[in-house]
């Protein structure tokens, strides 16, 4: 599991380890955000991970201020990339 914390913002966010269950929802949601733009893209990206059921509790997307689901929103597709990598052999 990962935890995503930042003080200023007063945000302590944890999510499960992320499998391909996870992700096939989270990238269709994305797909369907194509095109949005920042707080409509911050949204689609917290609202795929609700529901690729990455969060481990629940949350309100909708309930953050523009920051923190900004901050969020970066910090979880971030994740992603570095949890999708493919070491060198």
């Amino acid at each position: 599991m990962a935890k995503f914390i930042n003080t200023e913002l007063d945000l302590d966010v944890e999510i499960v380890a992320i499998t391909q269950r996870q992700a096939v929802p989270y990238w269709t949601a994305m797909q369907e955000a194509n095109g949005a733009s920042g707080p409509a893209q911050w949204h689609a990206i917290l609202e795929a991970a609700v529901e690729g059921k990455w969060f481990v509790g629940k949350i309100e997307p909708l309930d953050y201020t523009p920051a923190q689901a900004r901050w969020l929103a970066e910090e979880l597709a971030l994740h992603l990339l570095e949890e999708s990598q493919i070491p060198n052999a």
